[in-house]
């Protein structure tokens, strides 16, 4: 086993329901560790969260505390840390060092929804794994999206606390990315004047980035539509006047743009200079 995992995914409630099944399976699945983690009281499991908009260096140091006690109940000792994005930078160097030299037995699980600002050093040491959170997870926050909104967040399992915090600006950043993807389809000659107000909607890079992952979806779809596939649809019946005259090629050459853009965008380039490079060079 490794001694750090991962789980990353766009919605907190199942990455917390995962990993404690997972910590039930390391520390024994009995109906005895079962119950104790469910009441939050197994004396070799920890789990830290947090209602605050951080986690501080002090919460980490008392983790490290318990940690470092031997097992009682089981072989090994579990910890989880939730919204690991929520650590403060001294936070984060402090579990640094202790998954640089953990004690034996001892399994970190890290869960996280926005991964794009914890160190490289710590992901170097995580094993990472990706899990899809759950419809009603998702969706019962979102209760001011109407169906169609609800549905591309569902369909594309786009980050659900994001789109939360977005509020009313989600519908306009979907309408955007509805909007230009539709006239970069269709070789509309005014398409690269869109780029700049759909993405003054945005306020950061992450914002831009679930643009890009909007586009993407539009595009895919197109290509399940034109395949006759019905079983990706994230746009519903709002992009069936695209797909006329696509061909495939084109189409797969559109999202291999896409994902050199993220790329692109995750290597801080600039984002006018990201989207400008995706449409130019999707045309060869």
């Amino acid at each position: 086993m490794s001694h750090t995992y991962m789980f990353e995914g766009d919605a907190i409630e199942t990455l917390n329901r995962y990993s404690r099944y997972f910590a039930l399976n390391i520390l024994g699945n009995t109906p005895r560790n079962e119950m104790l983690i469910s009441e939050g009281n197994h004396p070799d499991f920890f789990y830290l969260e947090t209602q605050e908009t951080s986690i501080k260096k002090e919460a980490v140091e008392d983790l490290v505390r318990r940690m470092n006690r031997k097992p009682t109940e089981s072989e090994y000792k579990v910890y989880v840390i939730e919204a690991f994005e929520k650590l403060t930078p001294q936070a984060e160097n402090s579990v640094l060092k202790f998954l640089e030299d953990p004690p034996e037995k001892t399994i970190a699980i890290l869960l996280t929804i926005d991964k794009s600002s914890i160190l490289p050093t710590i992901h170097s040491r995580a094993q990472h794994i990706h899990i899809k959170g759950e419809r009603d997870d998702r969706i019962k926050t979102l209760e001011g999206l109407n169906e169609a909104e609800l549905n591309t967040v569902d369909v594309l399992a786009l980050n659900a606390q994001h789109v939360k915090e977005l509020g009313s600006s989600f519908s306009e950043l979907r309408q955007a990315a509805m909007g230009f993807s539709a006239k970069w389809l269709g070789n509309h000659p005014l398409v690269l004047i869109e780029i700049k107000p759909m993405l003054d909607l945005g306020q950061n890079r992450r914002d831009h980035a679930l643009l890009l992952q909007m586009i993407d979806g539009y595009v895919r779809q197109c290509m399940h539509e034109l395949l006759e596939l019905e079983n990706f649809r994230p746009f519903g019946g709002e992009v069936n006047k695209t797909t006329a005259g696509q061909r495939l090629e084109r189409l797969s050459r559109m999202l291999e743009e896409v994902q050199t853009a993220n790329r692109l965008l995750q290597s801080n380039v600039h984002p006018m200079l990201v989207f400008e490079s995706m449409v130019i060079c999707s045309k060869g």
